[in-house]
């Protein structure tokens, strides 16, 4: 394809940069900067297997190493080299040539906890005793112990459910 009028053809004209402009752009960055999770400081500690960071607030997360499974195939000696690199934007093990994003770590991480949290708190509110629960427990003893959960019948016309949990409910033939 032939351009039509080459000589008269020009890079368009740009405004020249200025030294208020490159201060914009670097408060823009530093504004961006200051939302992502950075990192201070990390090391592997080899008595509970985990990996923590401190970040450049102050904050340490600390994860296991399972819950980093990019960290897989690495050594707790390769781990010990761990570092911190590009202003706390990354973690780095150089051997392994392995780079971890801090900020989409510590969300993830951040984002689990919460389901681990409700876990943990449900498994210990479960544990828990009070008068109404001894109460229940009574009940259901002289009772026979706990109610049975009925299965429901997968077709119609098949009667009643099968009362056990082991037992299953069969079409008839």
């Amino acid at each position: 394809m032939e351009l039509k009028n080459q000589d008269t053809w020009s890079l368009p004209r740009r405004a020249p940069i200025t030294d208020v402009m490159v201060a914009r752009a670097v408060a823009i960055e530093a504004a961006c900067a200051a939302q992502e999770h950075r990192a201070r400081a990390v090391w592997f500690d080899r008595s509970h297997n985990a990996i923590l960071i401190e970040l450049m607030d102050g904050r340490i997360f600390g994860a296991t190493r399972d819950r980093i499974p990019s960290l897989g195939p690495a050594t707790h000696r390769q781990l010990g080299n761990l570092v911190v690199v590009l202003d706390g934007a990354f973690l780095a093990l150089e051997e392994l040539d392995l780079h971890i994003g801090v900020d989409a770590l510590v969300t993830r991480l951040m984002e689990e906890s919460t389901v681990t949290l409700r876990r943990v708190a449900a498994r210990q509110a479960g544990r828990g005793t009070s008068a109404a629960k001894a109460a229940a427990s009574a009940e259901n003893g002289r009772l026979g112990g706990r109610p049975r959960r009925k299965q429901v019948a997968l077709e119609i016309g098949q009667g009643d459910a099968a009362e056990s949990p082991g037992q299953s409910v069969r079409p008839p033939g």
